[in-house]
């Protein structure tokens, strides 16, 4: 079967760009909140005045914004998503996938940031007078997610680098399935990806006494978002997507979203139903905005189709990278040294470091790297 071009081009690369924007910083505000939480106490509107205890309306805003840590649910759905259905088009336009240029793509992408990161790291751990040394190795393995459950420490500066890990470990084995898996199979495949998935967190919960670590970081309780999305991309590859969605019961769902977002803690599984199957609830609705957003033209913001926002979600994954480096900077370095004790200011210099730091990386850093990435490339994804 083969997919237009221009619809490959031009409809969803360009809105998985914004998509990404809006994952990016969801975890940027989330940790930037818990870094000024953790130095000054809570926003003074969200407590009943001693910047400690947090009044009722506090509470619920307090639970939403540490929610936004989802963002890296919505990634995981676009990387399945997008990857799956690029190995299925090189498949049936080629016949094959080839594994070489797939793993060059992937090294070419992730790599130079990621090792540039782990390289000036000692320089910023001995600046900012940071007493605890990460583990150099495992992250340089990209076993940091297994190092931070056997440690139960989220160590800087690469405490969020586990997310990177899974995704790497999801690149190593995708396209080896892909390839060699009959293509009528894959959803089989998929699905039995999920449901290991959710035999992996119930034996955790049942067996681990203190279950939280692992159910949030290990791969396999995380592949399963990676696989619904690469479930989508299949669907999507062989029968393209029309979401026809009354605008109504669109709403309803948003509404029901945004509701249980202020008042459940996504992350918390205090029962068995809770650690198995909870997250399914936020992934899907997600997953269903994702693709409404993506394929439904009269859901799509007009002014979000072209611009600025762009191009912040193609330089998305360094301010992924950089931002938690960046917090305590921010944090140590400035607000500190300038007597800084407004929030609002706070959030204003962090946000402008966030967005300037990766920017001036992407266009020195990665840029060499992404154009030679194009020599590998057998499915086009840009015009």
């Amino acid at each position: 079967m083969q997919i237009n071009t221009k619809q490959t081009g031009e409809v969803y690369f360009m809105n998985l760009d914004v998509l990404r924007f809006i994952a990016a910083f969801m975890i940027v505000f989330v940790h930037g909140y818990e870094g000024w939480h953790g130095w000054f106490g809570y926003p003074g509107f969200m407590t009943t005045g001693d910047y400690k205890t947090l009044s009722k309306s506090g509470e619920y805003i307090n639970r939403a914004i540490s929610n936004l840590g989802f963002g890296v649910d919505v990634f995981f759905l676009i990387s399945g998503f997008l990857i799956t259905f690029l190995l299925i088009k090189e498949y049936e336009e080629s016949g094959s996938v080839s594994l070489k240029k797939f793993y060059m793509r992937r090294i070419l992408r992730i790599w130079p940031l990621y090792y540039f990161i782990m390289l000036v790291s000692p320089l910023i751990i001995n600046w900012l007078g940071e007493t605890t040394q990460p583990n150099y190795l495992m992250t340089a393995l990209f076993l940091n997610n297994f190092e931070t459950i056997k440690t139960e420490q989220w160590i800087y500066p690469f405490a969020h680098f586990w997310s990177i890990c899974i995704e790497e470990h999801f690149y190593i084995f995708w396209p080896i399935l892909i390839k060699i898996l009959p293509k009528k199979r894959l959803p089989e495949f998929f699905c039995s990806i999920i449901l290991l998935s959710i035999l992996y967190r119930s034996y955790e919960y049942i067996m681990n006494p203190y279950p939280w670590m692992p159910i949030y970081l290990h791969t396999l309780s995380r592949i399963d978002v990676l696989a619904i999305g690469s479930l989508f991309g299949y669907i999507h590859y062989y029968k393209p997507m029309q979401i026809k969605v009354p605008f109504s019961i669109r709403m309803s769902l948003y509404l029901l979203f945004i509701v249980c977002f202020f008042i459940d803690p996504v992350h918390s599984w205090d029962t068995f139903f809770l650690a198995a199957f909870k997250k399914y609830f936020y992934v899907l609705i997600s997953g269903f905005a994702m693709y409404n957003y993506m394929f439904n033209p009269e859901a799509k913001f007009r002014i979000l189709r072209k611009g600025p926002i762009h191009y912040l979600g193609k330089v998305s994954y360094g301010i992924y990278m950089y931002h938690n480096v960046l917090i305590l900077i921010v944090i140590k370095k400035v607000v500190f040294n300038n007597g800084i004790h407004n929030i609002y200011i706070y959030t204003a210099i962090l946000l402008g470091f966030c967005i300037l730091v990766p920017i001036i990386s992407y266009e020195l850093i990665e840029k060499p790297f992404l154009k030679l990435k194009r020599k590998f490339e057998v499915v086009h994804t840009r015009r």
